[in-house]
C-alpha cells in the first residue's frame, strides 16, 4: 500500500508550509557540524520539496522511494545523475536513522555542491 502514488486535491497551503520548513532547515544546516546530521537534513529538505511538488500537482505517497520515482517521471528537468544522488541520500539517511551508521566526510566534500544545486532546482521548480 505504501508503494503507491495516489490522487488527492491540490493543496497550496501544505505546499507553502513544506517550502517554508525546507527553507528553515536549509538555513539551520549552516550551524551544524556533524556530517551525518547535515546529510540527514539535506535529504529532509529534498523530501519536503518533492512532497510540496506533489501537493502542488494533487498527488501523495507514503513512500520515500515513490517520491523520487514521482520526481523522475514527472519532472524531466532532473537528470539521472540528480535522481541517483537523491536516492543515494535517501539510502544514507535510512542507514543513519535506522542503523546508526555514520557518513564519511568525503561524501559531503564530493557531493555537497550537487546536493545544493538539486535543492536550488527544486525551489525554482516550485516557483513556476
Amino acid at each position: 500500500m505504501d508503494e503507491i502514488i495516489f490522487k488527492i486535491s491540490k493543496n497550496s497551503l501544505r505546499k507553502e508550509s513544506l517550502i517554508e520548513m525546507a527553507k528553515e532547515r536549509f538555513e539551520d544546516i549552516k550551524k551544524e557540524s556533524k556530517i551525518y546530521k547535515i546529510v540527514e537534513e539535506y535529504y529532509e529538505i529534498i523530501k519536503e520539496l518533492i512532497t510540496a511538488l506533489m501537493y502542488q500537482d494533487g498527488f501523495k505517497t507514503l513512500s520515500h522511494k515513490m517520491l523520487i520515482v514521482y520526481l523522475q517521471n514527472n519532472y524531466k528537468n532532473f537528470d539521472s545523475a540528480e535522481i541517483f544522488l537523491i536516492d543515494d541520500l535517501r539510502k544514507l539517511r535510512n542507514n543513519i536513522v535506522y542503523y546508526g551508521k555514520k557518513v564519511e566526510k568525503e561524501f559531503l566534500l564530493n557531493n555537497e555542491k550537487d546536493i545544493k544545486f538539486v535543492i536550488s532546482k527544486l525551489f525554482k521548480t516550485l516557483k513556476k
